[in-house]
């Protein structure tokens, strides 16, 4: 059997060698030396803390914008769809026109209350559209000055907006275009005096119809001042760009100016990009070396920092020098455990002791990797043996506990497991990308009457004859009992993209199912609803599956009609 002694001995002559090596190799690589690394990394933090302020102001707007959009949506309800129809008689066209103006009415009201409270804003307003009818619908409301109060304007009629001069009516037509709340801008705003304006825009629809445009307004000046008093560095600045790398403000360059073209030595399509990431970026102006770093924000504006490689480097100087001081600790503490070598003996047997703390927690992940030859190796490997067993002991308790007992799929509980890495995976989608995923509800009908007119014996065949008929359509996809007499199928991969195929295969198959048995207990009705994940609308996969739930509950209303 091997000493521990001689292997402690050992350890400690290889972590002085590794303490001296480090040491030297601080001194060969210079402490003054700042590494590309660590001023790409200063730079972009200094870029990211900008976003990060920016986008919470835009956020702000657009929670309030999106707040006018749901009592928009909650104040149509009124509404027919055959009011919208084209050969409208005038007694309709007065009730649409009514229930417009008591429409605009309402959200001027309740917007003005969310626009006093939105900082920084200069406008708010709803655009009707012009197809809806012959009178004047909407408002407008701009304010001149911070400390000033909003004041009321003609309304802004959507018949004088012209499609061909986006330059003015790109707050309209842009949204309208996307189909989606939008951040459009800068552009010269002809309501505003020409002033270079940034808005944050929504389309109101009802039955497919476009109701009208409902916006805010703040003004490009209220971005630059916060651009301008951003401080990077001694000398440094900040500058603000579009996407193809114009610049839109600049301290010294003038406004539309190229900055691919001011800046050779940077590849135009490096400026292009939404951020800089882990390129290092480096040119030269007024003869100084100068180091650069972007991000991009909500409303896809590039916001950039800039400062001289000197000032960047004295910063690295003095990290360098603080890294010199620890390494010099770090050498003192080693000679120090060359004097404490009992201590050191102990350390298997800590680590082992660690662990089964760890066990006792019940992380049974936790790593036993010492496999010397030893007495703590050979407790090592008892422990080893001992967590395996526990391990899959607990797998067994975990696989009873997420199975459904009358089907023999997952339950709710699995879901719920399912749906936190989903959000997990939206949460960490700037770095790994969007996820697809569907999720498509099901809810037996009719199982209460069965339950109460043949038994509840017959109400779980009928159960598990929904479950088998789901499990087959959708072969590739997890499927979970959520409880009673709902079902749940969570869409990815090849399933996903069949979806809508497979959505109304089941269908068929339970026609067919249904055609070929004769006991109300075999039939399979089901009333279903799906809905897709959306990046741009959907912030966990909770709003997914609602969305997929009212749909079902849509469609079992229409079955009972």
């Amino acid at each position: 059997m091997h000493s521990i002694r001689i292997k402690i001995t050992a350890l400690i002559i290889v972590a002085i060698l590794t303490c001296v090596l480090v040491l030297g190799g601080i001194s060969i690589l210079g402490i003054d030396s700042a590494s590309d690394q660590t001023t790409i990394e200063k730079m972009n933090l200094l870029s990211e803390n900008m976003q990060q302020k920016l986008d919470a102001y835009f956020s702000s707007i657009q929670q309030s914008v999106d707040m006018g959009i749901r009592l928009a949506g909650d104040g149509l309800n009124a509404l027919d769809p055959d009011l919208f129809d084209t050969n409208k008689t005038e007694e309709e066209k007065q009730r649409l026109n009514e229930i417009i103006t008591t429409h605009c009415d309402e959200i001027e009201h309740a917007f003005a209350s969310i626009a006093n409270k939105t900082s920084g804003i200069v406008t708010y307003y709803y655009c009707i559209n012009d197809d809806i009818g012959s009178d004047e619908h909407g408002f407008f409301w701009r304010k001149r000055g911070e400390e000033a109060e909003f004041e009321k304007q003609p309304d802004l009629i959507s018949s004088d907006l012209d499609i061909n001069d986006p330059a003015h009516t790109t707050w309209y037509y842009s949204p309208i275009k996307n189909g989606r709340p939008m951040w459009v801008g800068p552009y010269t705003a002809h309501y505003l005096d020409e002033a270079m304006t940034i808005s944050y825009v929504a389309p109101i629809y009802r039955y497919g119809f476009l109701i009208g445009v409902l916006g805010m307004d703040i003004l490009m000046d209220t971005i630059t001042e916060s651009v301008r008093s951003f401080k990077v560095y001694n000398s440094g600045y900040a500058f603000l760009m579009d996407q193809k790398g114009l610049i839109l403000w600049h301290p010294t360059l003038g406004y539309g100016t190229d900055a691919g073209a001011i800046f050779p030595e940077i590849n135009h399509e490096t400026l292009e990009r939404s951020s800089n990431g882990d390129q290092l970026i480096r040119y030269t102006m007024n003869g100084r070396a100068k180091q650069l770093a972007f991000s991009t924000l909500k409303n896809r504006i590039k916001i950039g920092v800039t400062a001289p490689v000197s000032e960047i480097a004295a910063t690295t100087a003095a990290l360098s020098r603080r890294l010199t001081v620890a390494a010099v600790i770090i050498l003192i503490m080693f000679i120090l455990v060359s004097t404490t070598a009992v201590s050191v003996m102990t350390k298997p047997l800590s680590r082992l002791s660690a662990a089964s703390r760890r066990l006792e927690e019940g992380n049974y992940d936790v790593e036993l990797d010492y496999d010397g030859k030893d007495e703590i190796g050979t407790l090592t490997r008892s422990f080893r043996h001992m967590r395996d067993h526990m391990k899959k002991y607990i797998s067994d308790l975990n696989s009873k506990a997420y199975t459904d007992s009358l089907t023999g799929i997952r339950n709710a509980g699995a879901m719920h497991i399912a749906m936190d890495r989903l959000n997990e995976e939206i949460l960490n989608s700037k770095e790994n990308g969007e996820p697809d995923f569907a999720i498509v509800e099901f809810d037996c009908n009719k199982l209460k009457g069965i339950n109460d007119r043949y038994g509840h014996e017959y109400g779980d065949v009928y159960l598990q004859q929904a479950c088998s008929m789901i499990c087959t359509v959708y072969a590739h996809s997890p499927v979970f009992r959520m409880g009673g007499d709902e079902f749940t199928v969570l869409l990815r991969n090849k399933d996903y993209e069949n979806r809508d195929e497979l959505f109304q295969q089941f269908d068929r198959q339970a026609e067919k199912h249904n055609a070929a048995v004769r006991n109300a207990w075999e039939k399979i009705d089901i009333s279903k609803g799906m809905a897709v994940y959306s990046p741009d609308t959907d912030q966990s996969s909770q709003e997914v599956l609602a969305r997929a739930d009212k749909r079902m509950y849509e469609d079992k209303k229409k079955s009972r009609q």
